[in-house]
């Protein structure tokens, strides 16, 4: 029979918030250096941060805790994009060569929210 997962602590969110912020500042410090560069991989990263920091080692997040990570750091990935757009700080050219480059942050920051969790949720079940 199988335990619960590992379910983290306030200290191991604090941690996840405090990467998720640094990578969220680290991409704005890049955007003001160079406002026509688009950094694709910036909300990807930002927004899979907290879920993925969240690991403590072979054992697997618990749902809720790995759900809240996600979209704690999806919603701090818009967060940021947003304070770009509002600087004219996402100039750079998309993807697809079509639009402004702010369209393209939430599908890429939906998928490095997803891929945060599904990191957090694999592991080893508590036994």
């Amino acid at each position: 029979m199988q335990a619960n997962p590992e379910r983290v602590g306030a200290t191991d969110h604090r941690r996840g918030v405090l990467g998720t912020g640094l990578l969220a500042v680290a991409w704005v410090a890049l955007a003001v250096w160079r406002p026509t560069v688009t950094y694709h991989l910036a909300p990807f990263l930002v927004a899979g941060a907290w879920p993925f920091l969240l690991r403590n080692g072979p054992l697997r997040v618990a749902n809720l805790d790995a759900m809240k990570a996600a979209i704690g750091g999806l919603l701090i990935t818009i967060a940021t994009a947003l304070v770009l757009l509002g600087f004219d700080l996402m100039r750079g050219p998309t993807l697809w060569d079509r639009g402004h480059a702010t369209l393209e942050v939430v599908p890429i920051a939906l998928v490095g929210a997803v891929t945060g969790y599904r990191i957090a949720r694999c592991g080893v079940a508590v036994e």
